[in-house]
């Protein structure tokens, strides 16, 4: 049983009836919260109306409900309540325009959203949901879709589409930490006419909670959304190995500071429910057998310093508008950096060499250790424990040797400083 019902619906008046009752929230979809009442995704129908490149369809419109609601529960139910501070058990009952499709399904996605936010899911659909908005089939020339978040990965993704002749179309959450890397990279990469940049603002009264851990599934949303509406059915991805698998540094890292927003398990879950419930659209991931130095290495564009420094990885600089320079992700773009000898003009809040025992530079230290004291099964075992690797003997062993490079770039930017 979950210990919080998240009814999510369109219809205002059924909101307020289940805001109501004991131990549940009513949430407005596709409307604005207010402290009384919470809300998400007010304005994605006029984007989708503004920026996709035809109708969506019905399939995708009822996944981005599905999604709409598992990312306002993740925002709207805090893990300080829970008995362990962590684990929650989510009930989300949401209304869709054709629910049986998904009947079958939904304990997979509830396998799905556990593996992804690291709670108890119970997830269940009803009628009574919105139908897409009618938008004009429009002429266009894209050929490939790609996941756009500002960061440096999603940048040398849509770069390498366009460095093999390629025209993508670029899929965004439009963040307000976020929002202004997506504009600005999209323009410089003249691909600023060609993006969907979904809103799906949450409000309703504080706190929320800050993990949100089920963000990710809100971005495969958008991208089935402009999926369905285009006519391509693969979705890019763009996620380097070790960031990707994200294996924990430490062995207190397996929970709550191993987030898995685009770890292959979770990417073939999604596959597996769209293929079944008859949503057209895959999610792929180009760079699964990468590295991050080495997707820079391979890019090819005289502007790269200037365009990946001006990108945004950080996982803890929002407060202070800037890089923090310490935290995994700025760690593992220091490296990429470092290893493709490409000039990084980006602005670090702390200097690297000061940080030695800080907390994720530490725990970043040991991971590389491993190196040097695991054998191939040892390691392989490690890269495991966040949770299960492709099936496919050779794709398992290439996403492996990956992440075994990915920690090479740390471990070999860590022996460039002169620590303090």
């Amino acid at each position: 049983m979950a210990n919080l019902t998240v009814y999510a619906t369109p219809k205002p008046a059924d909101v307020a009836r289940a805001h109501r009752r004991d131990n549940s929230i009513g949430l407005l979809l596709y409307g604005s919260g207010s402290p009384d009442l919470p809300g998400v995704g007010p304005h994605l129908e006029t984007q989708a109306r503004k920026m996709l490149l035809g109708p969506p369809s019905v399939r995708a419109w009822d996944f981005l409900s599905l999604a709409l609601g598992v990312f306002a529960a993740d925002r709207f139910v805090v893990r300080d309540g829970s008995p362990d501070g962590w684990t929650r058990v989510i009930g989300l009952d949401i209304a869709l325009r054709e629910p049986d499709p998904w009947r079958p399904f939904l304990p997979k996605l509830s396998e799905a959203l556990r593996f992804l936010t690291g709670d108890v899911w119970h997830v269940s659909v009803r009628d009574g949901g919105k139908a897409p908005p009618a938008i004009p089939t429009r002429r266009h020339d894209r050929d490939a879709l790609t996941l756009f978040s500002g960061g440096l990965d999603s940048f040398l993704g849509a770069l390498q589409l366009k460095a093999a002749g390629r025209r993508p179309f670029l899929v965004s959450q439009g963040s307000p930490k976020e929002v202004q890397y997506q504009v600005e990279l999209a323009r410089a990469l003249q691909l600023d006419g060609h993006r969907f940049e979904g809103r799906a603002s949450e409000l309703w009264r504080p706190p929320y909670e800050g993990s949100t851990r089920g963000r990710s599934i809100l971005f495969f949303a958008y991208g089935a959304l402009a999926a369905s509406a285009s006519g391509i059915d693969e979705v890019w991805v763009p996620e380097n190995a070790l960031i990707a698998v994200n294996p924990p540094f430490t062995r207190r890292r397996v929970g709550a500071l191993s987030t898995r927003t685009t770890h292959p398990h979770f990417i073939r879950l999604i596959n597996d429910i769209w293929q079944s419930a008859g949503l057209n659209a895959r999610l792929v991931n180009p760079f699964f057998a990468s590295a991050k130095g080495e997707m820079m290495t391979a890019a090819n564009d005289p502007r790269l310093s200037q365009l990946a420094s001006a990108s945004y990885s950080c996982g803890k600089g929002k407060r202070i508008n800037m890089h923090c320079g310490r935290c995994v992700p700025c760690l593992i773009r220091r490296a990429a950096f470092h290893a493709s000898v490409v000039t990084d003009h980006t602005r670090y809040f702390y200097e690297l060499q000061r940080q030695a025992r800080a907390d994720d530079v530490l725990a970043a230290r040991q991971a590389v250790a491993r190196l040097a004291r695991y054998d191939d099964k040892q390691f392989e075992a490690w890269v495991r424990s966040t949770g299960p690797l492709p099936e496919d003997p050779q794709i398992r062993a290439q996403t492996v040797d990956a992440v075994k490079r990915g920690l090479a770039e740390l471990r070999d930017l860590f022996n460039s400083m002169r620590w303090r």
